[in-house]
């Protein structure tokens, strides 16, 4: 399974729980803050989440798979998104997640264990059914648009960007490289 999205209409899911864990986090690095609460590894928690995962691969139910780690959800959300050339929009508020209250604590939050997830709807009762008893939910759609759309936890834009404004901020610090 691969990192891109395939086709318009797919369904984007997380996988797994966002917490409150900034802490040596990339965005904290940004801003030179290092931070208290670093990501918690949970082994037994994790390996339910594998399974159900690694089910659902083995029924094709699953169109593209990617861990989020260094960076956070929104960071890997653009990777996918950029990798399929195609767009998505999500809804921050859909995200699962545990006394998290801010927006950008949502997109950077580096909590292991979570991955981002896109589905073909015709798979979604079987997909929903492996995972009823995980941290889970729907957080979007791939769409047609090549835009990258993010909504906060309020439902307020916080990201309206043509993918390849993506692309080329990517691409920049290789220079020549590219």
């Amino acid at each position: 399974i691969t990192l891109d999205c395939k086709l318009p209409g797919d369904l984007v899911y997380l996988i797994g729980e966002t917490h409150n864990e900034l802490g040596g986090s990339e965005y904290y690095e940004t801003l030179g803050y290092i931070g208290l609460n670093v990501p918690r590894v949970h082994p037994d928690r994790f390996a339910l989440i594998y399974r159900a995962l690694g089910h659902a691969i083995a029924n094709n139910w699953v169109a593209s798979a990617h861990g989020i780690y260094r960076g956070g959800l929104g960071i890997h959300l653009a990777l996918v998104a950029m990798g399929g050339n195609l767009g998505m929009e999500i809804d921050l508020g859909a995200v699962p997640t545990e006394q998290v209250e801010r927006d950008d604590v949502v997109l950077f939050s580096e909590s292991a264990g979570r991955f981002i997830i896109t589905i073909d709807p015709e798979n979604q009762q079987a997909f929903e059914e492996v995972f009823k008893a995980l941290d889970f939910a729907c957080i979007g759609t791939v769409t047609q648009k090549n835009r990258f759309v993010i909504k906060g936890i309020d439902g307020q834009m916080l990201v309206d960007v043509p993918l390849q404004d993506l692309k080329t901020f990517w691409k920049k610090p290789f220079g020549e490289l590219v």
